[in-house]
């Protein structure tokens, strides 16, 4: 599968370019992923939510939620809920369950088949070290739908609505944004203070690539591919 990158010539920062992946097979212990890609220096965790506003029930949306600028990289720069896999966590599909939960409050009931990936070099703001970061996201596949209800107005450049979910201090905002809503955001440049609605290249086209892979599975009644419901098991065992 394919995807249209947002600039012109060689995609700017890519290690290598957005794809999809059975989930499965990447749903191993950590130190196993870490022999999967050998030469990653740093991986993430995504989780990517879809839903429906109730006046347009045939458009699917994405739930993306904005970066505090003050305490993270990209700051004000908006993306799926995800995060850095803790030691503990059992499998990089776990801590794409569990930062969604501690964002968003949403914990999945499963993920789809179709998970995406790529890696694209960062620069740490602490130590400036340069290294190689790969991205692995998860298609939120439950039966248990949060509303869409917070969307985005071209007028006022800002969401509105009421909240549909309750994001954690990280972040200053959430919405859920259309596919052509996601295809316009503006790329985030270093140095340069993003507008009201911009995104990290890498994670824009990852997000774009999901919204081809949701629109494929809707109607064809899958079961997950992954499901993660026991895992809230795990997670209690070691709260203990």
């Amino acid at each position: 599968m394919s995807i249209a990158i947002n600039n012109a010539g060689p995609p700017l920062g890519y290690h290598s370019l957005p794809r999809r992946i059975n989930a499965a097979s990447v749903n191993i212990p950590l130190d196993h992923l870490e022999e999967l890609y050998p030469d990653i220096q740093r991986f993430t965790a995504m989780a990517v939510k879809f839903s429906y506003h109730p006046d347009i029930p045939s458009k699917p949306r994405v739930l993306l939620i904005e970066r505090n600028g003050k305490d993270s990289s990209w700051g004000n720069t908006w993306e799926p809920g995800g995060g850095t896999p803790d030691k503990e966590d059992p499998t990089i599909g776990y801590s794409a369950a569990r930062e969604s939960e501690e964002e968003t409050q949403i914990w999945p009931y499963g993920f789809s088949k179709n998970a995406i990936t790529c890696s694209f070099y960062h620069e740490d703001r602490k130590t400036g070290e340069r290294v190689i970061m790969r991205t692995l996201g998860f298609i939120i596949n439950d039966n248990e739908e949060t509303i869409a209800q917070r969307v985005w107005s071209s007028e006022i450049q800002q969401p509105v609505g009421q909240s549909s979910v309750k994001i954690s201090e990280e972040h200053l905002d959430h919405c859920w944004f259309t596919e052509d809503e996601v295809r316009s955001a503006a790329l985030y440049v270093k140095g340069t203070p993003p507008g009201p609605f911009a995104m990290l290249l890498a994670k824009k086209d990852m997000v774009l690539l999901a919204f081809e892979l949701f629109k494929q599975s809707q109607g064809q009644n899958v079961p997950p591919s992954i499901d993660t419901r026991t895992w809230r098991q795990y997670k209690g065992n070691l709260a203990k």
